[in-house]
């Protein structure tokens, strides 16, 4: 299990001790739920198998990403690597609006309608598939010509049309976040600035010295660790987010005695 090292713990502000061993059991969660191997292609492609692959791929990607995300952001405090701190910060925000965006705004109020009244048509599957599909591979850029001489040097490899399908604008997705959240805003607009090469990024790599503020250089106390002080609490809050929208995601697999009529 990694974990945040005693050097980060006695730096960090000592009311974010605990918020650190939330974090940790968090990313071990996610290891554990990230272990499973799932094929891309389904075997059997009919509707309502196509939509139960397509919903347990999605949470085979968050339950990876995630823990890779948590595991770099752990790893990043323990060797006091602020610039990666701020990339993953705005990486997690960008991933959970997504995934907010897909599962609440779009597939949530089609399976609601599909399970109203107690059967579930293939007509219905097939009006959520699409946004199943375009959650897992969409994309905004040209994957397939980008690899295309790697496909073919692999023996029985058709990826089809698996890389070509538009993704919603990460902008579109958080904007709907912000709309119900202010913070939200708030957070997103600190962790941009983070990684353009702003102020926000100048800081990460900035330490006071001598009452002086200083580049560069492994003097002194560094200004970021002021930035994680104020922002991984609400960093933490956002898995609150990131369970209930998995949860739900979990919950859309129909049950046994409702099956595609």
């Amino acid at each position: 299990m990694i974990k945040f090292n005693t050097n980060i713990r006695q730096k960090v502000v000592p009311d974010l001790v605990e918020s650190l061993a939330n974090f940790e059991e968090i990313t071990e969660l996610l290891h554990h739920k990230s272990e499973k191997t799932l094929m891309w292609s389904p075997i059997n492609k009919d509707s309502h198998h196509l939509y139960d692959h397509y919903l347990d791929a999605i949470l085979t990607v968050y339950f990876n990403k995630y823990y890779l995300l948590c595991k770099s952001l752990i790893q990043s405090l323990n060797e006091e690597n602020y610039l990666l701190y701020g990339l993953i910060g705005r990486s997690l925000i960008e991933h959970t609006a997504i995934l907010r965006y897909y599962v609440t705004s779009k597939m949530f109020p089609l399976v609601k309608i599909a399970l109203e009244d107690g059967k579930v048509t293939t007509e219905e599957v097939e009006t959520i598939i699409p946004w199943l599909e375009k959650h897992i591979i969409g994309n905004r850029f040209d994957w397939g010509d980008f690899l295309v001489d790697y496909f073919d040097e692999l023996d029985n490899l058709k990826p089809g049309n698996i890389l070509k399908n538009s993704q919603v604008n990460v902008l579109t997705c958080l904007q709907k976040w912000m709309q119900e959240d202010q913070s939200i805003h708030d957070l997103y607009s600190l962790f941009c600035d983070l990684v353009h090469p702003n102020l926000g990024s100048t800081l990460l790599i900035s330490n006071v010295v001598n009452n002086q503020i200083c580049i560069g250089g492994h003097s002194g106390e560094a200004i970021a660790l002021e930035i994680v002080n104020r922002t991984f609490k609400q960093l933490l809050s956002i898995f609150r987010e990131v369970s209930e929208q998995l949860k739900q995601l979990q919950n859309f697999k129909f049950a046994d005695y409702i099956r595609v009529s």
